[in-house]
């Protein structure tokens, strides 16, 4: 019952958005004013964005790195636990219990490193990101002010139709990559 509810809603929000939008153009063509609607793929733009890309090839190798780490430490489990599986044929329960403390152990690291690790790469990507995400924010009201805009929206969540006149997309990653660009000369004056 729950989904449907959700589904309704997000239905009812969507209705009452379009209406919305209808109102301020019929409200526009009425007072013969004109009004100017932009739409941005804002996920679009970051992928085109050099700085985002670095940014996300750098959280990918640490990624990586993690993973590889963990998959160490599941492989030394499955190695004792398997030693432990071999031994308990032979041996009785209580020569075995160095080998439960040894895996229990073990497992309590892999537990460690994976929060710690998560942890880790949530604190650098909100590092990274969060003034890339800051940037493309301010260069969408850069743009909505100089070109006139009344309202930008995002491309993905309501825009069933726009007019490439209107989509804004390309023109943002060339100004975030420009930017980019501006950034890495700053910093490194010839």
């Amino acid at each position: 019952m729950k989904p449907f509810r959700l589904g309704a809603c997000q239905a009812y929000l969507t209705i009452l958005i379009v209406g919305l939008t209808i109102c301020c153009f019929s409200a526009g063509s009425i007072g013969q004013e004109v009004f100017k609607i932009g739409v941005v793929n804002t996920q679009k733009v970051l992928e085109g964005s050099a700085k985002a890309k670095d940014a996300t090839a750098l959280l990918q190798a640490a990624s990586d790195r993690l993973k590889a780490k963990l998959q160490q430490l599941a492989d030394e489990i499955r190695t004792l636990q398997e030693k432990k599986a071999k031994t308990e044929l032979f041996v009785e329960r209580a020569q075995t219990a160095d080998l439960d403390n040894e895996i229990l152990l073990k497992q309590q690291e892999y537990q460690r490193e994976v929060e710690v690790g998560q942890q880790a790469l949530l604190e650098k990507e909100q590092e990274l990101m969060e003034p890339i995400y800051n940037g493309l924010q301010e260069l969408i009201v850069q743009v909505g002010e100089a070109e006139n805009y009344d309202i930008i929206l995002e491309k993905r969540l309501i825009t069933l139709y726009v007019k490439k006149d209107y989509d804004l997309t390309q023109q943002l990653i060339g100004l975030m990559n420009k930017d980019d660009k501006k950034d890495k000369n700053d910093e490194n004056p010839e």
